[in-house]
């Protein structure tokens, strides 16, 4: 069957492929290993910081409940409240954003490099039909996708319930401790239940971004069909190339044929070939051919000549080496000065 552009798509993307759809915002992202490494970004500052942030939050509802009971509660002081309150979650909150909007970008330019596009912002309707919307949930990539979070789920909840039931004891225990005592243990199980997560996540995603880039070139690939287009658009159409170049072969050969009216000799095999050659005493060192030709374009050199009434000098020998040895614009060589100065001194004593 021939390939009309609909067919399998067994060829590799082309740079210049791969060039449009970056442009276009098409790249190959892990979100998986994006959320992943923002979540331990965000979970490390935390951990760091925990227990300058607990004492902070406790400091803060000791004086809380202190206005509340000492004096009598007036609607100026629960702003005052809710205004303090507003403003140390805030205090509280801005650095963990910060961290966390840092990660996510170094982890996307670690993934795909500088890249800045509006195109993925230009409103498209097609984004918006409900019949392509369906087909995207209901397709195989939708239920690839539906697999990859229910696995995820599965995971994070084995971690957690391993997690949980191997350390049932420090629930227990909390009873008869203080709490002190039985947050930091608590605490201390969170953590690692937490870094055992992100680190289950981390692995994910480094799997799923390897999928997403062998689907992306999967997505990329191209028909032969296409191939074939593109490689005409770059270089152009064979057909158009062709006329080109003919265009440039009759631009050179009127160039080479006007100037055989410049000529001073016009040496001929007598029938096959025609070398048109130049001298000028004061301007050359030697003679230069100006014009060349065999069989059909030496027959029209000739013609040239005897319009123009320049000499034409029968010299088999001597025209052979000559289209043989040299090309248009070429000095005549060395080895044929002697026989070239003959027949030149001859035409300019007839000249004279």
């Amino acid at each position: 069957m021939a390939d009309n552009g609909t067919g399998e798509k067994t060829e590799e993307a082309t740079p210049k492929r791969k060039r449009e759809a970056r442009e276009e915002g098409n790249v190959a992202k892990g979100k998986e290993i994006s959320q992943a490494f923002t979540l331990l970004a965000s979970f490390m500052f935390l951990y760091f910081l925990m227990q300058q942030i607990f004492f902070g939050v406790l400091n803060q509802l000791q004086y809380y409940f202190k206005n509340l009971i000492v004096r009598p509660f007036t609607i100026n002081m629960a702003f005052n409240i809710l205004y303090d309150a507003f403003f140390s979650v805030v205090e509280t909150i801005y650095p963990i954003m910060i961290v966390t909007a840092a990660a996510g970008i170094l982890v996307n330019f670690l993934q795909i490099g500088a890249l800045f596009t509006t195109k993925p912002l230009v409103p498209d309707l097609k984004k918006i039909d409900p019949i392509k919307g369906a087909k995207n949930i209901f397709s195989l990539k939708g239920f690839v996708e539906l697999l990859k979070s229910l696995f995820k789920l599965a995971v994070i909840a084995v971690i957690a319930y391993r997690f949980l039931m191997n350390n049932l004891n420090i629930f227990e225990n909390s009873i008869h401790q203080g709490l002190d005592q039985s947050l930091v243990a608590i605490a201390g199980l969170i953590t690692r239940m937490a870094f055992a997560i992100i680190a289950a996540l981390v692995i994910l995603g480094v799997l799923d971004l390897l999928y997403q880039r062998w689907q992306h070139n999967k997505d990329l690939k191209m028909s032969k069909y296409e191939v074939k287009q593109e490689r005409k658009e770059m270089e152009g159409d064979p057909m158009i190339q062709q006329q080109r170049k003919q265009r440039q072969r009759e631009m050179s050969m009127n160039r080479m044929m006007s100037s055989v009216k410049d000529a001073d000799v016009v040496i001929t095999n007598p029938t096959h070939i025609a070398v048109a050659l130049e001298y000028d005493l004061e301007d050359m060192e030697a003679p230069v051919v100006v014009a060349k030709g065999e069989d059909f374009i030496a027959q029209k050199i000739k013609e040239r000549a005897r319009d123009a009434e320049v000499e034409i000098v029968e010299n088999k020998p001597l025209a052979r080496s000559l289209n043989k040895m040299t090309e248009i614009g070429d000095q005549v060589p060395v080895e044929l000065y002697q026989a070239v100065a003959e027949i030149l001194a001859k035409i300019f004593q007839n000249r004279n």
